[in-house]
């Protein structure tokens, strides 16, 4: 856990005191009522598919920039504060391959506590609008759209980013969380299994 000097709200000096069940920084004020329960993030991958020469490839960047200057995975990277799950991997995307691609599910997730902040890391399923991958020479590399069998020839194609490609390949689109539209607007959005085959519970 990262240690604070002063409190972020209210800039006084900060204390530790039991809360939630265990030591924790927190402000003394108690009318500011801050407590550091940790540093946390949201990092977001999609995984595009499009068919090409009968063959159905994914969307890859080359990251230009350390760390892992110069390895292959999913065009993705952190939502911000203010921003929607969907939007931010439908964001990324575009930055970073110069793709056009609307999200539908997301197919996996890893949770990851170490490092400097706990990590949830999203990969999401998203289909094809627009546009032919592009690098912008600096974050990314060099981009494209790739099958199974290339990636398996390239070095350095990350381990997580095929897990995700293999995961959206071997189930329908729509069979992983999509967004429930009865229960979302501009602030906030849910998430749920669909049944893509109602019979499945009718046996």
């Amino acid at each position: 856990m990262a240690r604070l000097t002063f409190c972020p709200r209210c800039a006084e000096r900060l204390i530790v005191r039991h809360e939630g069940g265990r030591d924790r920084q927190a402000c003394p004020d108690s009318s500011c009522g801050f407590v550091h329960f940790g540093d946390f993030s949201i990092g977001c991958s999609g995984v595009v598919l499009r068919e090409l020469d009968g063959e159905v490839r994914a969307l890859l960047i080359q990251r230009g920039q350390a760390p892992y200057a110069g390895t292959w995975q999913l065009p993705g990277g952190y939502a911000e504060h203010d921003e929607l799950l969907a939007a931010a991997v439908e964001r990324e995307v575009r930055e970073e391959a110069a793709v056009t691609a609307r999200f539908r599910d997301v197919v996996g997730f890893r949770h990851m506590v170490v490092g400097p902040s706990t990590n949830v890391y999203i990969i999401c399923r998203l289909d094809y609008v627009a546009g032919e991958p592009a690098c912008d020479g600096v974050e990314t590399a060099a981009a494209g759209f790739y099958s199974l069998a290339e990636m398996d020839a390239m070095d350095g194609v990350q381990g997580i980013s095929k897990w995700g490609i293999r995961h959206a390949l071997s189930t329908p689109p729509g069979s992983g969380l999509s967004v429930d539209e009865n229960g979302s607007d501009n602030r906030w959005q849910m998430f749920g299994l669909a049944d893509v085959d109602p019979a499945h519970w009718r046996a």
